[in-house]
């Protein structure tokens, strides 16, 4: 399992892992909150990283 590392750290953490493993699903992949590390764990193949991150930024960035 790899691990998303995040800069900033808040406590929205969780929730963002919750929206962005809706889309990684659509691409049959996982993401999911490691409270322990603080970061999220993605599984699945590394080439939807990019289309997954920009869903999830096109949905939070929407007014």
């Amino acid at each position: 399992m790899n691990t998303l590392r995040v800069n900033h750290k808040n406590g929205t953490l969780e929730v963002l892992a919750k929206i962005m493993n809706s889309y990684a699903t659509k691409y049959d992949c996982t993401i999911k909150y490691n409270a322990k590390h603080n970061a999220l764990d993605f599984r699945g193949e590394d080439i939807h990283k990019h289309a997954i991150a920009h869903e999830t930024l096109i949905i939070l960035n929407s007014n």
